[in-house]
């Protein structure tokens, strides 16, 4: 090859080389919590990879941004989780742990840009493409649960204000907790034993027929769960009913509480208004007909009808007014020495834990002001000679549970 022509191919090699390689700048979209986000410096796609300016992207989904210029690290911070980003390399940090990334961090123009599905996921967030519209839904809002007893007050705490869904964040101890085997069945198993928990605790918030479990995870790693709650009736008719049973609820206790009254006294006047207003469903219970509300203090307390449940969810529900510790158990009860599945209730009283069973002192059929006092205030070894249940799950500690 002549000196000349190859002295021209290099220089146009050096000018080529000199040229910044253009990446595809798409008409990206992209909604953060339902809400249009405008980037001063666009959305850039690279080998298939959505790009998008570091600092202006962290902020808009709540992270906390530093920037280490000697390194060329970027650090954001949310909810406990650490992301770190370098410059030119395609390894990531997430709470110290590498991850492969497709296309490495980069400056382009003199701006920073990270890849956005990466950001979105590792911090949690739900990312979804639809034809160059993004749309990542946000949980920069949502608990960081640490424990049995911080999922289980979330749960209690959105029943009774009647929520569609919860979502939160285990933290690391509880993460490996609800994880034993490593599968999604297990966490599926562990969460629902907790609603299913809460729901036999306290009968009087549980207005659900059913509840879903989704785990959102990256790499293994869990970082959110969800559970949404299915109500027996609409939520707006279920808080209505929730309205009017806490109304009449006051009104009973300012009824049947005097000034003066012993716990024990007080738990007794509950106990007996309970069974000389209601009447325990039987014909629906024959007929495998028992009506959503009986199984509710919304039965008991305004329709003056229902079953065990509705009897201990009301009882739970004006103990608590009265000052009371109360939980509901779930169980079996001997009928005709034939276990079936029952509820009760167990009280704190002046330090000591006792059993009342509304349900069982309430004659049937309905014998209007007759009350029973046979499962009233009593011991365990009492109730344990025809009522069974898991000690474990219905204990004492759960009373602190608030």
């Amino acid at each position: 090859m002549p000196r000349k022509i190859l002295l021209i191919l290099i220089v146009f090699a050096i000018i080529f080389a000199l040229i910044p390689i253009k990446v595809h700048a798409a008409g990206i979209t992209v909604t953060i919590n339902g809400q249009n986000v405008v980037f001063e410096q666009k959305p850039i796609v690279k080998d298939n990879t959505t790009l998008v300016p570091m600092r202006a992207f962290f902020e808009a989904l709540g992270a906390k941004v530093d920037w280490d210029w000697r390194t060329k690290t970027v650090t954001a911070v949310r909810d406990g989780i650490s992301i770190q980003l370098v410059i030119g390399q395609k390894i990531a940090k997430i709470n110290g742990e590498n991850y492969e990334l497709a296309v490495a961090p980069q400056v382009i123009d003199g701006y920073t840009y990270v890849p956005l599905r990466f950001v979105g996921e590792a911090l949690g967030d739900e990312v979804v493409y639809d034809n160059g519209h993004i749309i990542i839904n946000s949980i920069f809002s949502i608990s960081n649960i640490t424990s049995e007893k911080d999922l289980y007050i979330l749960i209690k705490n959105a029943l009774e204000n009647t929520e569609e869904e919860i979502t939160f964040t285990p933290g690391d101890s509880y993460n490996s907790l609800i994880r034993k085997d490593n599968s999604s069945d297990e966490i599926f198993s562990r969460i629902s034993d907790i609603v299913e928990l809460v729901l036999s605790h306290h009968p009087e918030v549980g207005y659900i027929k059913e509840w879903t479990v989704s785990v959102n995870s990256y790499n293994n790693v869990i970082k959110k769960i969800s559970v949404k709650f299915g109500y027996i009736y609409p939520r707006s008719e279920v808080k209505k009913m929730k309205d009017e049973v806490n109304t009449k609820a006051k009104e009973i206790i300012e009824q049947i509480i005097k000034p003066g009254m012993s716990d024990i006294d007080k738990a007794k006047a509950i106990h007996d208004y309970i069974i000389k207003n209601t009447k325990y469903d039987y014909e629906n219970w024959l007929n495998n007909t028992i009506p959503p509300e009986s199984y509710t203090a919304y039965g008991v307390l305004i329709k003056g009808m229902g079953v065990c449940q509705g009897y201990t969810a009301a009882f739970n529900l004006l103990a608590q007014l009265a000052g009371i510790d109360s939980l509901g158990v779930s169980g079996t009860g001997l009928n005709y020495g034939v276990p079936m599945p029952h509820a009760w209730n167990m009280v704190r009283i002046d330090g000591k834990i006792s059993y009342i069973d509304v349900t069982w002192d309430d004659p049937v059929p309905d014998q209007g002001d007759n009350v029973i006092y046979g499962y009233f205030n009593i011991t365990e070894e009492q109730l344990a000679k025809d009522h069974s249940w898991d000690k474990e799950k219905f204990s004492g500690k759960y009373f602190d549970y608030k």
